[in-house]
């Protein structure tokens, strides 16, 4: 039997245009500090979260500087799975960036329907993401996609078990199903077992270390993040995660 998917969050600081002040060596050194302690805890599979805001594509400095760092981390680290997700709903930025750097799997959060968002009414752009990735010959980048992303709502009461359908048959590789709560998470990944053509389906967050076993009863694997940060950020010290929960996460999940 195969291991659940599980994929850490790796969240970069604002930069850029969002934050001028900071450096791209200082990006590289927080990124690589992080995905040791990951990758050091038995977390083989992350993507880097960029989090610049933006009320349409991705810009420029996201592409390029996402792409960098992503290069960087596929060359320190050439065994680990490595995904992007960006925080502009572009349907092109994270596949394009993706492409240049090696990294195996995107994150699109509005893939199909439409969800009222801070920026806006953003509507699903699966089938641009699809395309795109079959026009620059990137088949191997795999895209995991939300059928309900909770940091928005639905602009119409559609069934999940119908945005799932919509999802899996425009082209995505995974379906990531999360409610505004836990308990409607499971509730969702029990609808939709039928409704995503054999895909796995993921949980996107509220996993911890206590109820992992109980999430992968009903998901096929996990998006993990908060649960697993240091209580306390350490002056001077760019590390946010924290190795023995990571390692006592990933032994539950995986039943050592």
């Amino acid at each position: 039997m195969s291991k659940p998917m599980i994929i850490g969050a790796l969240h970069l600081p604002l930069y850029g245009r969002s934050n001028p002040g900071v450096s791209m060596a200082e990006l590289e050194h927080y990124l690589l500090a992080n995905c040791k302690v990951f990758y050091e805890n038995g977390l083989r599979t992350l993507y880097i979260q960029d989090e610049n805001l933006s009320q349409k594509e991705a810009s420029a400095e996201t592409i390029a500087t996402v792409s960098a760092l992503g290069r960087l981390v596929k060359r320190e680290y050439p065994d680990l799975s490595l995904g992007v997700i960006v925080e502009a709903h572009d349907p092109i930025a994270p596949i394009a960036i993706a492409k240049a750097c090696g990294a195996d799997f995107v994150r699109i959060k509005v893939f199909a329907g439409a969800m009222v968002k801070g920026p806006g009414i953003q509507t699903g752009c699966g089938i641009q993401a699809v395309q795109y990735r079959e026009r620059i010959g990137a088949k191997e980048v795999k895209i995991f996609a939300d059928a309900h992303d909770r940091t928005g709502f639905p602009l119409t009461d559609i069934p999940i078990t119908q945005v799932a359908n919509w999802v899996s048959s425009a082209g995505a590789d995974g379906i990531i199903l999360t409610g505004f709560t836990y308990a409607q998470s499971l509730a969702y990944a029990d609808a939709c077992r039928d409704s995503v053509h054999g895909k796995p389906r993921l949980i996107g967050g509220s996993v911890t270390p206590d109820n992992i076993r109980e999430t992968l009863k009903h998901f096929d694997g996990a998006v993990v993040s908060t649960s697993l940060m240091l209580d306390k950020e350490i002056p001077g010290n760019p590390l946010r995660w924290d190795g023995e929960k990571i390692k006592r996460f990933m032994d539950v999940a995986y039943g050592a």
